[in-house]
């Protein structure tokens, strides 16, 4: 998936399809809040908000046996 000759962004762009391809639910997740992770890079505060995020986004999600 990964192709060094590829920009980060179409590299991101390819990923973030495939994860679409995945789960689209999860993707968006995901891709809302990737931001974060972007800007900061590898800085400890932004990974905990990036967690706390995506946490607080699934936990919101109506139970499985709800969402049908």
């Amino acid at each position: 998936m990964f192709d060094a000759q590829k920009s980060f962004e179409d590299n991101l762009a390819t990923f973030r399809a495939a994860c679409e391809g995945i789960d689209a639910d999860c993707a968006k997740v995901l891709f809302d809040n990737i931001g974060l992770l972007i800007k900061h890079g590898a800085d400890r505060d932004a990974r905990t908000l990036f967690n706390s995020k995506v946490k607080t986004t699934l936990d919101a999600l109506p139970p499985k046996e709800e969402a049908k």
